[in-house]
């Protein structure tokens, strides 16, 4: 399974990932990580940006997304490329596609922060993980919809609105959608 966005199903209830939009950033016989980016914690980038004290240049701006349940306190920068950060090869960078990196290396965001136009970028608090098999378990059962990397819904469309975008391309009924594992 490549880099892509991972659906929430609407029938899927879990208290964490009940109608998001997860990006999923690595997954390996070792397991996943995706960062949730439909959701909004209250807080500035700003706010964020000067508690890390790193200088903000406007390349990072708006709310912060809540990324997910691990590491809640674990700051992740979602930005578009190419940036100043690609600059950064050395530093840990998850490669979404050709057009999306995502990080928490404080090196990444400084250069990304320091710029004064990009074609987008957000942080996010915290990560979604899954253990070896996991993902490939919640996906079997039909809790989420694999869809590719859309990175103008992304960086364009407001968070709040980004889940049901997902749904809606998808060109049926939300209430027909029910995933349903299939039994070999």
């Amino acid at each position: 399974m490549a880099t892509a966005l991972l659906v929430a199903t609407p029938q899927m209830v879990d208290v964490f990932f009940s109608k998001t939009v997860v990006l999923l950033c690595e997954y390996n016989e070792e397991g996943a990580i995706g960062i949730v980016v439909n959701r909004l914690t209250g807080l500035d980038a700003d706010k964020v940006l000067d508690q890390m004290e790193v200088p903000a240049g406007g390349g990072i701006a708006g709310p912060v997304h809540w990324g997910g349940p691990v590491q809640p306190g674990a700051v992740f920068l979602t930005y578009a490329r190419p940036s100043a950060a690609d600059g950064q090869q050395d530093e840990a960078v998850f490669e979404v596609g050709e057009t999306i990196g995502v990080s928490p290396s404080r090196v990444v965001i400084e250069a990304v922060a320091g710029e004064s136009e990009n074609a987008g970028a957000f942080l996010s608090l915290g990560y979604a993980g899954w253990a070896p098999g996991q993902l490939d378990g919640e996906i079997e059962t039909g809790s989420w919809i694999y869809m590719e990397v859309d990175q103008e819904m992304l960086f364009s469309l407001p968070a709040d609105e980004r889940w049901q975008h997902c749904i809606d391309s998808l060109g049926v009924d939300p209430a027909m959608i029910w995933m349903t594992p299939v039994s070999e």
